[in-house]
């Protein structure tokens, strides 16, 4: 008999573990508050360890409308290059992995796993529903109850349900407290034929190319800027210290930002760059706030996924990529002889191939890579065997949670 699995949200995250878990035949419902009406973002990285995952859900890469990244490059806030940190053909070789890093649009990302989500495999495929504000979950029963009294009960349930979440209350047994990192970050597209027809940017742009992830960096501020939407669009970070800027709402994409603080926050950059700032469309103003990890991502029949297990802020582009590998993770797990009563041992094992990584990922996500040393400390608080990654690119890109949840399960077979 296959699984009743309801999942929590429809994000990232939430479509990327129903696809995953529809594929080994379970019954999926999908609760989503949103009406679907107009998705919001701007680019994300899809670094390897993704794309391998997406690849073997079957997405078709033209649909996300990508740029091959080929290299990541660290300049100076007066537009002088610093040094080129990783060329990506050149770790892939050193790695001996040759999965693609793309760069994409997130709103291309999120209609093409809606797209794969709404295949059938084996004649089923997951349900959609839309407007369903979730009010409480109760994690032993398996009961989510929405906002307006509708009950849906499940054999496992995926809190997929993003920093806000409501499933984490249910998991750790008391509300969640965000924490200020005190830092905001303005995000942006730009056209880039409006790039071309300006002189200053224009120099700006042929000096960058179209197919490296940039950042122009001063003491205290960082300006990401890379192309998505098969390079007619440019995505442009601003991440700065929050000071002033209190009216940005905590992990919110919706607020508009105001163009003269933009241009402030960046005056002591170079003029092309505070230039490339003058033409800003679709200006965000987002506080990266975050919260601590949850001691364990499972309880009763409920598991945590995506931000709602582990919040990550984008200074290692990794978000997206360890939703993708929850949901790469619990499709390995639950295969389609998975009965009820092998959830709970099902469930300890995501916990262990997860758990670890997923929270490693995520506090060297507060920092820049050459400050992750600084982390050590908070990460063994909750992996106490914690060693700090040689390099986080080399760490993250080298990850097949699939492949480790298999061997996990093979290994609890065998000794069971």
């Amino acid at each position: 008999m296959p699984l009743k699995i309801i999942v929590v949200g429809a994000g990232l995250a939430g479509l990327g573990a129903a696809i995953a878990l529809n594929r080994q035949g379970h019954d999926i419902e999908i609760l989503e508050q949103s009406g679907f009406l107009n998705e919001v973002g701007a680019a994300i990285h899809m670094a390897p360890n993704a794309t391998r995952i997406l690849k073997d859900w079957g997405c078709n890469f033209e649909d996300l409308q990508p740029v091959h990244c080929n290299k990541l490059r660290l300049w100076d806030h007066h537009g002088n290059l610093i040094r080129t940190p990783v060329v990506t053909k050149d770790a892939q070789e050193a790695l001996g992995i040759y999965d693609e890093w793309l760069l994409t649009h997130r709103v291309d990302l999120h209609n093409t796993l809606r797209k794969l989500a709404a295949k059938e495999v084996n004649g089923k495929k997951p349900t959609i529903h839309l407007r369903s504000r979730v009010a409480s979950v109760d994690p032993e029963a398996g009961v989510v109850t929405l906002e307006d009294g509708t009950k849906y009960t499940g054999d496992l349930i995926i809190g997929a349900d993003g920093i806000h979440s409501r499933c984490v209350s249910s998991v750790i047994g008391g509300p969640t407290q965000k924490e200020s990192t005190g830092q905001n970050c303005f995000r942006f597209l730009i056209p880039v034929s409006k790039m071309k027809s300006n002189p200053l940017t224009a120099s700006l742009l042929e000096k960058m190319g179209s197919d490296a992830v940039d950042v122009f960096a001063s003491e205290d501020r960082r300006l990401v800027v890379y192309p998505c939407r098969h390079g007619d669009l440019l995505n442009v970070a601003a991440i700065h210290p929050s000071g002033a800027d209190s009216s940005a709402r905590e992990s919110s994409w919706l607020d508009s930002g105001n163009l003269d603080s933009l241009l402030e926050t960046c005056s002591a950059f170079s003029p092309e760059l505070r230039e490339m700032c003058k033409l800003a469309e679709d200006l965000k103003l987002w506080s990266l706030a975050s919260r601590s990890p949850p001691r364990t991502f499972i309880r009763g029949k409920l598991a945590l996924i995506g931000d709602a297990a582990h919040p990550t802020l984008p200074h290692q582009g990794q978000g997206g990529a360890q939703s993708f590998e929850d949901g790469a993770a619990l499709g390995a797990l639950f295969t389609p002889e998975c009965t009820r009563n092998d959830v709970p041992g099902r469930l300890e094992l995501y916990n262990k191939v997860r758990y670890g990584r997923s929270v490693t990922v995520m506090l060297m996500s507060k920092v820049s890579d050459d400050r992750r040393g600084q982390m050590l400390d908070e990460l063994r608080t909750y992996v106490p065997d914690a060693e700090l990654p040689p390099d986080m690119f080399s760490y993250a890109w080298t990850s097949y949670p699939g492949r480790e949840a298999q061997q996990l399960l093979q290994a609890a077979q065998a000794s069971a």
